[in-house]
């Protein structure tokens, strides 16, 4: 059963009981939960394969833009060989080493083989690609939350009660304004989260015998959706 966005606000309703006042709280601090859970905590639906093709000929060729992504870590940056194998498939160079920008004395023309950060905007190749070349990363993202009743993500299909105590600790179970019921749902929520630390482990633990190609950044089928 899919639980829509706007499911999860009357669970959430109905969970605190109390006056329609609070209602309009709702939408924010469900947002601040999952944002809260994905700032703390890699699951992993946050681990995304992502392409970026690069044009010799383009303005900042050494720029790959991470526009409309919110990247909380990159894990591996490789470059896609031009040439195919034996069998028809990639090969890939090592994996960018990153660096930091005050560690490089000039920008050369050439292959890649390190990059840093432009804060969140953009990965910074050391090095300006002097042909066309495709990257592949391997990237941790947080979600643009989304505001429509129908949209849908995996922590509400899968995580209903850790995002639900999560956001009822926000909607005013505070320390201060009742310390019981805070460690009541404290204590619910480290539940939670041990329960998918352990779910966690399980899934990177399977051994993935099939091989496919990420596809293009443009052309990802996002699973966080509005309809």
């Amino acid at each position: 059963m899919t639980t829509s966005l706007g499911d999860f606000y009357t669970l959430v309703e109905d969970s605190i009981g109390r006056s329609t006042s609070v209602t309009s709280l709702i939408p924010l601090r469900v947002r601040m939960a999952a944002e809260w859970i994905e700032r703390n905590y890699t699951f992993q639906y946050m681990k995304q394969w992502r392409t970026f093709d690069v044009s010799a000929s383009a303005t900042y060729p050494h720029i790959l833009s991470l526009a409309g992504l919110k990247v909380k870590a990159v894990e591996l940056i490789r470059r896609r060989q031009a040439n195919l194998d034996a069998d028809g498939g990639y090969y890939f160079s090592p994996a960018l080493k990153p660096l930091k920008p005050q560690d490089r004395s000039r920008r050369s023309n050439g292959v890649p083989e390190s990059y840093w950060l432009n804060g969140l905007s953009s990965i910074v190749l050391n090095t300006i690609p002097d042909e066309d070349m495709t990257f592949e990363a391997h990237l941790i993202e947080l979600t643009e939350w989304g505001s429509s009743s129908t949209w849908t993500h995996w922590l509400l299909d899968n995580a209903t009660h850790m995002l639900l105590v999560r956001t009822v600790m926000m909607m005013g179970a505070t320390r201060l304004r009742d310390p019981k019921l805070w460690e009541v749902y404290k204590a619910e929520l480290d539940l939670e989260l041990a329960s998918f630390k352990c779910f966690q482990e399980s899934v990177e633990a399977v051994e993935v015998v099939a091989q496919w190609e990420p596809p293009g950044y443009d052309t990802y089928p996002d699973f966080r959706q509005e309809t």
